[in-house]
């Protein structure tokens, strides 16, 4: 072990199954011997944690898809780091990399690139390129997200009215984006008024609407988009996606990105009678998981790239510092506390 580095590490582990919406009780902070590698292993120390919706559905007794934590297991998430030990040929000292190793602030990985349960591996990250954290948001899997999920199943085209819900999130805000230059209107939905004032400001989203504070939502959507909704970039679920549906033009296109609105509920109260709006309207709706394009990841991280480049989309994260304030960063994300990607700093 390097004489540099702590001799322990500290680990963000599951305490307790949540019920409904996550309470710091329901994490812990553990320590354990920083691990060394073996032959063909790296040590890597993060520098940033990501705190995403996903990780909620890993922490309940079922999932419906991914294998689900056990208490005291380590809460599942991505990190980028530099590598500060390596037993590898392909990877050196210095070396940055980003890759599903979980929240802990050092953690070995043996450089896959192959899926390990439901994530893919590692990837290298070139902070010449952009500053590390965008790989673990614009540049990383949350900008994936945004660009398949818009452009394979929404598929805006010019003159089309596009709704994002979610809209100041580290996905939706890409997506609006993206469906800005495909020459699409956007119209997008949040939760607070700065984050109205960003998309509608600083990202020109066309129409923003707080849906807190909106007595009928249905009304303000077609006041927003009057001659109907094309494409619905669908980050929440339940009443709001419930609402939108009612008002989607013919031939319309839904993507299922996310369904945070179920993230902090334990009843399971009856959803609206849909059939009859996606028979009336043709209207497909088809759902999205991000790592079904892992292999075309690369295609998305260059566009995305070119753009930021080009002037043509901005980003913002939410940055916590410290590794005791992980549990209280993923909580804030739950409850919408985020404007663009939420992130655990651990190295400044």
């Amino acid at each position: 072990m390097s004489s540099r580095l702590p001799n322990m590490n500290r680990k963000v582990v599951m305490a307790n199954r949540p019920v409904g919406l996550p309470k710091l009780s329901d994490f812990a902070i553990v320590e354990a011997p920083i691990p060394e590698p073996k032959n063909g292993e790296m040590l890597v120390r993060a520098h940033y944690l990501s705190a995403d919706p996903l990780q909620r559905y890993r922490m309940d007794a079922v999932s419906g898809y991914g294998k689900v934590l056990a208490e005291g297991d380590v809460l599942k998430g991505r990190l980028v780091g530099e590598v500060v030990q390596s037993r590898h040929p392909d990877y050196k000292v210095g070396d940055f990399v980003e890759g599903m190793l979980g929240w802990q602030e050092y953690a070995i990985s043996d450089g896959s690139t192959k899926r390990a349960e439901y994530a893919p591996g590692i990837a290298r990250v070139d902070p010449k390129i952009a500053p590390i954290s965008t790989s673990l948001g614009i540049l990383g899997f949350p900008g994936v997200t945004a660009y398949f999920a818009l452009l394979e199943i929404c598929k805006p085209k010019a003159g089309e009215t596009v709704v994002i819900s979610s809209a100041a999130g580290a996905v939706g805000s890409l997506a609006g984006q993206i469906a800005k230059i495909m020459g699409a209107r956007v119209v997008g939905l949040t939760s607070t008024q700065d984050k109205l004032d960003w998309i509608t400001g600083e990202l020109g989203f066309d129409v923003g609407i707080n849906y807190r504070t909106t007595p009928d939502l249905l009304a303000a959507l077609k006041q927003a988009a009057p001659n109907k909704i094309d494409a619905h970039f669908d980050n929440v679920g339940g009443d709001i996606s419930d609402t939108i549906l009612q008002h989607m033009a013919w031939h319309s296109r839904i993507a299922l990105v996310g369904n945070m609105s179920r993230s902090d509920k334990t009843d399971r109260p009856p959803r609206m009678e849909y059939q009859q709006y996606l028979m009336s309207s043709r209207v497909l709706m088809q759902g999205f998981i991000v790592y079904d394009y892992e292999d075309r990841a690369d295609e998305a991280r260059r566009a995305i790239a070119g753009w930021l480049r080009e002037g043509k989309i901005k980003y913002r994260e939410t940055v916590v510092d410290g590794f005791e304030n992980a549990p209280a960063a993923f909580i804030s994300v739950m409850t919408g506390g985020n404007i663009g990607k939420q992130l655990v700093r651990l190295v400044k």
